[in-house]
């Protein structure tokens, strides 16, 4: 007879010599195809057998045909079960042990959705622990600030994740910290270059890879320059074809069509937020802080001018954005949806605002550019007939409340 002991009580064996094996409890998986099509739901109580038997410290001996793919990835599951071990390390210990390594990756990858699932049963009524990477950026940090109570959330610096370097630290920091959803907002510092384009796509893929390991969705954001190639005014839904102008709208429309392809085929359950830019708190596009800042000092602004007027741009107010992500995000739907303000403000009339806020009269100019600007307003209409959202006032109204807040904290010195 030909057991092989992965612990003192755990082993695996060929299904042929089960009958020689007395005094232990026989955990049969001949039943289940060594291949893809395990279903979850079936697996578990194998798993639960086995992990049960070993805590009643009864010697446990999982079978398959052959006691080589089958039976030890179940052995593996029963092992970071009972253990309260990843899967990894508890694969490492059956691959040593037993000096067998040809184990199927798909009856592996059904044994860890089996665990994810019961893992995320045990969670639903509790705390449940969500993954955010890129924590440091301005909607990562606002993130942080507006976190529901019963969400906890890790926010694990670029440092310690490295998401250049393969999924492969990115799974098992999620596994080992039992994460059961992914929020992707990590990007390069610099998003304007060629390289950036290919460090954005790789990230991405990064987190979508850790995601299907893991069977946890991920939730990525965008923004409304997959449109800036729109040389007009344009009310553009989910379904309007992307039209990109530079290399920003270029890396999120390329990053959104590789998100979404992955939830088109199933691969993992993928969510994009696409929004207009989002002002607020501490956060402010790089153009209004400059504005902000010459307004505060007197100095001359600066806006531009083209064939169709003065550029008129989607701007939301970051509670609202907040609102509208974390309704998203905890409803569980996949695919795109879109968020903005309702509305379109020109940089003219954020100018003019931002100099009445700092009430220094100083002068604003207007450079004539060649060609047109895109005016993009964002539908919201899916987001807010999915989850109820809409903003809570009107862009021009929440931008004069918050160029008054930066003037009276001094904002952006």
């Amino acid at each position: 007879m030909t057991v092989r002991w992965i612990t003192p009580l755990l082993g695996t064996a060929p299904g042929s010599e089960i009958a020689e094996i007395s005094d232990a409890v026989i955990v049969d998986v001949r039943n289940f195809v060594d291949r893809a099509g395990n279903l979850p739901d079936s697996i578990a109580p194998k798993l639960i057998a086995g992990s049960n038997a070993l805590r009643e410290g009864r010697k446990t001996v999982i079978c398959c045909d052959h006691g080589i793919s089958r039976s030890n990835a179940f052995a593996a599951g029963i092992l970071a079960l009972f253990g309260g071990i990843s899967v990894n390390e508890a694969l490492h210990k059956v691959i040593n042990t037993t000096g067998e390594s040809e184990i199927r990756p798909d009856v592996l990858a059904a044994v860890r959705r089996a665990l994810s699932d019961m893992q995320a049963a045990k969670t639903k009524e509790g705390s449940e622990r969500w993954l955010l990477t890129g924590g440091s950026g301005a909607l990562g940090r606002l993130i942080q600030r507006t976190v529901p109570s019963d969400l906890e959330l890790l926010a694990p610096s670029r440092t310690e994740l490295d998401l250049l370097a393969g999924s492969m630290s990115l799974s098992l920091y999620a596994e080992t910290h039992n994460v059961s959803r992914i929020l992707h907002f990590a990007s390069p510092r610099v998003g304007n270059t060629n390289r950036a384009m290919g460090e954005a796509l790789t990230m991405l893929r990064t987190a979508l890879e850790a995601a299907r390991y893991l069977s946890v969705p991920v939730i990525i954001p965008s923004r409304w320059n997959v449109f800036a190639g729109y040389y007009d005014t344009l009310i553009a839904s989910e379904t309007t074809p992307a039209r990109p102008d530079d290399i920003l709208g270029e890396t999120k429309f390329l990053c959104e069509s590789l998100a979404l392809a992955w939830e088109s085929q199933k691969f993992a359950s993928v969510t994009v937020l696409r929004s207009g830019l989002v002002f607020g708190d501490e956060i402010a596009p790089h153009f209004m802080r400059g504005f902000i800042r010459k307004a505060r000092s007197g100095e001359l602004l600066m806006t531009h001018s083209y064939a169709n007027g003065s550029p008129a741009l989607d701007l939301m107010a970051s509670d609202d954005w907040a609102r509208a992500f974390w309704s998203l995000a905890r409803s569980g739907l996949t695919g795109l949806f879109q968020a903005g303000g309702g509305d379109l403000l020109s940089t003219r009339q954020i100018a003019e605002m931002a100099v009445a806020a700092e009430g220094r009269g100083c002068q604003i100019e207007e450079l004539r550019v060649e060609g047109k600007a895109a005016n993009v307003k964002l539908d919201f209409t899916k987001l807010r007939d999915a989850v109820g959202w809409s903003p809570s006032r009107p862009s021009f109204e929440a931008l004069g409340s918050f160029l008054s807040h930066a003037r009276t904290v001094k904002l952006f010195p």
